[in-house]
């Protein structure tokens, strides 16, 4: 309906301008016809003007000629130019280019015969007085006639082209005239028709609108009045039945966004520890009731403290959890007058098109796990310590014993003591481990880093290592990539590190087998040295506790205590760097170490 409304109204419009656009086709068809006989007529008159007064002075020129004696020659000239000249007239004499130029015409042809009477009189005439005297009293006078009558038809054409350009210019005016008019009152037919279609149309297009903005500021309880079955009032109608939908769906969501606040609020309100959620820009955004306690002894008002504000900055721009298992990423806060040991968990939250849009900071209380892990590091420590004074003391005894200070031994006496001195021995070394590993997880131990290339380092702990490996029937070999950046290491606790790696490859490789020392890239500034052996390997299932105090693999058969490999990934991990290893079972084992060029400035914590 409103389709049809909008065709009605301009149906005048366009039939004024049809009229108009006919009525222009039709003139311009009868001017173009018009222009092209008399303008296209007219011009060809002229040429063909020009070419016969060319041809008839070649004509005078060729009877000169004759008359001069030149008679053969002046002939052919005369009769060439003769061509030409009646050629154009005859055109002359068909053409209506211009309106009343018959009698022109006729007079030009009247004189013409009379000239070529004469020159065919002169041309036959021997004497040159008497063609002369043909020349001045019947020639002459004939071309000075006939050459007036062509400038006068060259005069009348050009007339009738700028004539033609005059009426042209009169009836561009005239259409001109006729199309503005035209014009005119289809704007104003159109006009009125227009004004009166946006008075039917925009009334229910603002109230429509009005409502829609309503609807956009959060006013669900608009209604627009349905005018007429057309378009509009179908649209009115759509409107009005989106409208109620929204509420409806309003009252369901606000009360499933209500349930899922409660819940969540709940949720978050049951777990003991502190909870933060922090938004893209790192503000805190929610926290739970342990959370809010925790900020209000600190003070904390839309951030959280320094340190774990760096951390949850970095998952913010790098998306990767931070999740964290040692206690050596512990955080302290005073609290209520106590210590307080916090183990945190920063996790990524991500929307459905998997969009950071925030973090979850989990702070786990390890307090009491911290306490007992130093009281469990302690009493290792005290025992050992304990320990160690009987056990030199026995040491003492024994190499007395074996040395035969006090008498002599039996050879039974003798196999007694040396297996209880090599026992001592064991004992004494385990007792060292363990104070070396309470130490280290204590940090008191201090590092001397250094600058050290990795290639001194690795040919240093060959030629230590070189005799021992020999000894073994094995072969040591290293491999350094080039180019590698100095490492800042503790010289002395490094070689621990690998010592303790060559000693279990030598223990694990089989009879003639290769230790392959490598040192390679890893990363821009990193370097990792690898101990590779060609052994059984470690199974996959064990692989993440091989680094465990006190670990063994099930089901081999060489002795040890299983402190080793402790020692070493605290060494590194004191260091500022990784450890680990890669293996597959019969394919021998790959132990290694990470550090950085500037890691270990990292003093140990």
């Amino acid at each position: 309906m409103l389709r049809t409304r909008l065709f009605l109204n301009l149906v005048p419009f366009i039939v004024i301008l049809m009229a108009v656009g006919l009525y222009a086709i039709a003139l311009f068809s009868r001017l173009g016809k018009s222009v092209e006989e008399t303008v296209m007529g007219s011009y060809q008159s002229v040429m063909a003007v020009q070419r016969m007064e060319r041809a008839l002075g070649r004509m005078d020129e060729g009877i000169l000629q004759a008359v001069k004696g030149e008679k053969s020659s002046g002939k052919a000239f005369f009769e060439a130019s003769r061509s030409v000249f009646e050629r154009d007239l005859e055109r002359e004499l068909d053409s209506r280019a211009v309106p009343r130029q018959d009698r022109l015409v006729r007079q030009l042809m009247t004189n013409y015969q009379a000239f070529h009477e004469a020159s065919t009189n002169l041309l036959t005439l021997d004497k040159q007085r008497e063609q002369r005297k043909v020349y001045d009293q019947s020639l002459y006078p004939r071309l000075l006639a006939i050459n007036v009558l062509l400038e006068e038809a060259r005069r009348r054409n050009h007339s009738a082209i700028l004539s033609t350009g005059v009426s042209i210019q009169n009836i561009i005016k005239d259409v001109t005239r006729l199309m503005v008019i035209g014009m005119m009152v289809a704007f104003a037919v159109s006009s009125y028709a227009c004004f009166q279609l946006a008075r039917a149309i925009l009334e229910p297009i603002q109230s429509l609108t009005r409502a829609t903005q309503a609807v956009g500021e959060g006013n669900l309880d608009q209604l627009v009045p349905a005018v007429g079955e057309g378009e509009l009032g179908k649209l009115a109608k759509s409107f009005n039945q989106m409208a109620t939908q929204l509420r409806a769906y309003r009252d369901s969501t606000t009360e499933r966004i209500v349930r899922v606040h409660r819940t969540m609020e709940a949720t978050l309100a049951s777990f003991p520890d502190p909870i933060f959620v922090l938004n893209d820009k790192g503000r805190i955004e929610l926290k739970n009731p342990a959370a809010d306690g925790m900020a209000a002894h600190l003070r904390l008002t839309d951030e959280l403290p320094d340190r774990l504000q760096q951390t949850a900055r970095k998952v913010l721009e790098s998306g990767q959890n931070y999740l964290p298992d040692h206690f050596k990423e512990v955080v302290s806060f005073r609290l209520n007058g106590h210590d307080k040991f916090f183990l945190p968990r920063i996790l990524a939250m991500r929307n459905k098109e998997d969009v950071l849009f925030g973090v979850a900071v989990v702070l786990y209380d390890v307090t009491r796990f911290r306490l007992l892990d130093d009281a469990k590091t302690n009493l290792v420590a005290t025992v050992s310590h304990e320990l160690k004074t009987p056990l030199t003391s026995v040491r003492l005894v024994l190499h007395l014993l074996l040395e035969k200070a006090v008498g002599p031994l039996t050879a039974q006496q003798d196999e007694l003591l040396v297996t209880a001195r090599d026992d001592a021995e064991r004992l004494l070394r385990i007792l060292n481990d363990l104070l070396d590993l309470a130490r280290l997880e204590e940090g008191h131990t201090e590092l001397h880093p250094e600058p050290v290339a990795p290639a001194d380092l690795m040919q240093t702990l060959a030629d230590e290592m070189s005799e021992t490996v020999a000894g073994r029937g094995l072969k040591l070999n290293f491999a350094i990539e080039p180019n590698l950046p100095c490492v800042r290491v503790d010289p002395q606790r490094i070689r621990h590190v690998f010592t303790n790696f060559i000693t279990n490859a030598l223990k694990h490789s089989p009879p003639g087998g290769e230790i392959l020392l490598r040192a390679s890239h890893d990363g821009n500034l990193s370097v990792q040295f690898s101990v590779i052996d060609q052994g059984p390997g470690v199974p996959e299932e064990f692989q993440s506790r091989i680094f465990d105090r006190f670990f063994r693999v099930p089901g081999q058969r060489q002795t040890g205590a299983g402190l080793g490999l402790s020692i070493a990934r605290e060494i590194v991990v004191a260091h500022g760097g990784r450890i680990g290893v890669k293996s597959r079972p019969g394919r021998g084992s790959e132990f290694y170490f990470v550090l950085g060029e500037t890691d270990a400035e990292t003093s140990p914590a």
